[in-house]
């Protein structure tokens, strides 16, 4: 018996499948957007609300407290000119980061020319040749950027 080989046509896949992985996709795409706009921060909350005058006076007092203990340290001789230049700027720095939101901990002296204040750029940019250049600060300068720091901080409303 010679029976002809029957041959079935290809089975047609079902709409329901691509539909339903698409919803899928849909519900993920969905669930991430929603996920990341509730832990967003509300508009208008940067973090750089300004401080009560309670706290930017302790601030200013335990910053100013820093600068005289680098300055005594430094003029002892206990610590290096150049380390105490180093910890000026820090201190100078971290003040004005937590008083007024800016970064000026992280900024550089060019990004602080631009956006931040022309008192601050100023003082930070006369302790870079102190901090990094090829010879080490002397001691009386010291004197000199402690005034500098103080004239920065205290004047920070």
């Amino acid at each position: 018996m010679d029976a002809d080989p029957i041959y079935l046509p290809p089975q047609d896949y079902s709409v329901i499948w691509p539909v339903l992985g698409g919803f899928i996709l849909f519900a993920l795409l969905i669930w991430a957007l929603s996920i990341w706009m509730m832990t967003r921060p509300p508009e208008g909350e940067d973090g750089s609300a300004p401080l009560p005058p309670q706290a930017l006076a302790k601030l200013r007092r335990d910053a100013l407290a820093r600068v005289d203990a680098i300055e005594a340290e430094v003029t002892s001789g206990s610590m290096p000119a150049r380390r105490g230049h180093h910890e000026l700027s820090k201190v100078v720095r971290g003040f004005v980061s937590r008083a007024s939101g800016l970064e000026a901990d992280t900024m550089t002296a060019a990004d602080l020319r631009q956006r931040g204040p022309a008192h601050l750029a100023a003082v930070i940019e006369e302790y870079y040749p102190r901090q990094f250049g090829i010879e080490e600060a002397g001691r009386p300068t010291i004197g000199r950027s402690a005034t500098a720091a103080r004239e920065v901080v205290g004047g920070w409303s």
